[in-house]
């Protein structure tokens, strides 16, 4: 019996690979799980010129390291926006995809001149502010608990790595083109009240894609790992056991 598929998930913006903490007990009790952090956030180094194909190529060279060299690839918001590049430029690293609380439409010209806005502000020392506008549109209206957990999270990070990731956002391309490609399983996670990446983006990928199906976690907004973990989990599982049941057919 081949093992059971690695898992790398892939975390959101402006936090790090604690996003994950309430999932990962669960989803590595059968399976290895990696949770790598976005160049400059969290415990990784902030560097110049960072881009979302960047880190796509360095999970893929991450991927190829592991037994069998493919791994189901999980990420949200930013993190989505790595894995569908992943999956775009190094698909035989990619077993499934989870996509959670992400899109395949690049930003508008008005908001990539908003992110590079956002990181000129942050960088000149106004970080704080920044989160105050921020933060509060990452989660579902009324729930404190997650909003101060989202915060202390995103105020642990190096402003640089900050500025940089947003710039990375701003100069991700258009997946849309790639989805029809992309033939590995797929499950599109979104939180009903997710007002940075509403449902209608969620439908497009599901609809571009050849195998492809979407949950939508009710009462929860943009982080659905971090506000719902157990429904986070509940869903993913069974994805997870389907994968690894059709590469036991396969070997």
């Amino acid at each position: 019996m081949p093992r059971a598929t690695p898992l790398v998930l892939l975390h959101a913006f402006p936090l790090d690979a604690g996003l994950w903490s309430g999932v990962v007990p669960e989803l590595s009790a059968d399976r290895s799980v990696l949770t790598p952090d976005f160049p400059g956030l969290g415990a990784a180094a902030p560097r110049p010129g960072v881009s979302v194909d960047g880190f796509a190529d360095e999970v893929a060279a991450l991927i190829a390291g592991l037994p069998g060299g493919r791994a189901v690839v999980g990420g949200l918001s930013l993190g989505g926006y790595v894995a569908l590049a992943l999956a775009a430029r190094h698909p035989d690293r990619v077993a499934a995809l989870i996509l959670s609380n992400t899109r395949a439409e690049p930003d508008t010209q008005e908001a990539a001149a908003g992110r590079h806005a956002g990181a000129a502000q942050v960088r000149s020392g106004g970080y704080a502010a920044f989160l105050d506008d921020f933060v509060p549109r990452m989660v579902a209206p009324g729930d404190a608990a997650a909003r101060r957990a989202t915060r202390a999270m995103a105020e642990s990070q190096d402003p640089e790595g900050v500025a940089g990731a947003l710039e990375a956002l701003a100069g991700r391309g258009d997946r849309r083109p790639d989805l029809a490609a992309m033939a590995m399983p797929a499950l599109v996670i979104v939180g009903s009240e997710d007002a940075l990446t509403p449902l209608p983006f969620s439908e497009a990928m599901v609809a571009g894609m050849p195998d492809a199906r979407l949950h939508v976690v009710e009462g929860s907004g943009h982080l659905t790992a971090l506000e719902r973990p157990e429904e986070w989990v509940a869903v993913v599982r069974p994805f997870l056991a389907a994968v690894d049941a059709a590469r036991a057919e396969g070997a």
